[in-house]
């Protein structure tokens, strides 16, 4: 079997295409007949953009993970409900699931109209959401906020897709390495580098040297300047775009 990893909101989008650049982060996992839905961006209309020039429609969402609260991550919640008529599951951390079907800390609250097509199941501990793919424990970011990220255990070990790394790119990769025995060898999604914040880079950069995740696709909170920095360490070749549109296939 095999998983792809699309990317459906990020701030770069493919060329010449339909796809549209905006602040935020989303991807979709396929794997077997499972369509997860990974963060939702900001906005959702450019969420369903993305989504159908993709050809996927809101429908086809079988299951959607919130990493944390903030609003580039949960702002596309309520117009993919609003376009569904079945009801979608949505597991978050309970630092984004205020009272009812609330996302707080900058995120949203989900209309009376739709919130009977939203059934929201807690994140409390890791879990398998489908064969093969789990999603983590939340981590402390602080603020009283905590996220989550998504791991395949593909035939050459754990990828992870991470929203943000708030919590930072070693914490994540230790738990990884704790819950499945190896680190991870691919890398996904953001890692929040500020343009200021060049030591960290070059400490982002060493830990992925260090335990060897060499196969990196970044984008969303990496920024430009934090890409360029990764770049200074680990080569122009070392460190991927993830714009909208792309995709990458493992086998699982």
């Amino acid at each position: 079997m095999q998983a792809k990893i699309t990317g459906v909101y990020d701030e770069g989008s493919m060329v010449g295409t339909s796809l549209i650049g905006a602040e935020g982060f989303a991807v979709l996992i396929e794997a077997g007949s499972q369509k997860i839905l990974f963060d939702t961006g900001r906005r959702g209309r450019y969420l369903l953009n993305n989504l159908n020039a993709l050809s996927i429609g809101p429908e086809k969402i079988d299951k959607a993970v919130i990493s944390h609260g903030h609003s580039s991550h949960t702002g596309g919640i309520e117009d993919l409900l609003r376009n569904r008529t079945d009801i979608l599951r949505i597991y978050a951390p309970r630092s984004a699931i205020g009272g009812g079907n609330i996302f707080i800390k900058k995120g949203i609250r989900i209309k009376e109209a739709f919130a009977n097509k939203a059934e929201i199941r807690e994140i409390n501990d890791w879990f398998e959401i489908t064969e093969k793919i789990f999603v983590s424990c939340p981590m402390e970011i602080g603020g009283g906020s905590s996220e989550v990220f998504i791991v395949i255990v593909s035939k050459k070990g754990p990828i992870v897709i991470s929203a943000c790394s708030h919590a930072g790119v070693d914490a994540v990769m230790e738990a990884v390495k704790e819950k499945f025995g190896s680190y991870p060898h691919t890398y996904i999604g953001g890692v929040h580098i500020g343009n200021k914040e060049k030591e960290k880079a070059n400490r982002i950069a060493s830990s992925f040297t260090e335990k060897k995740c060499t196969d990196l696709h970044l984008n969303h909170c990496t920024g430009v300047k934090g890409m360029m920095y990764l770049r200074t360490n680990l080569g122009l070749k070392g460190v991927n775009d993830f714009y909208v549109g792309m995709s990458i296939t493992v086998d699982i």
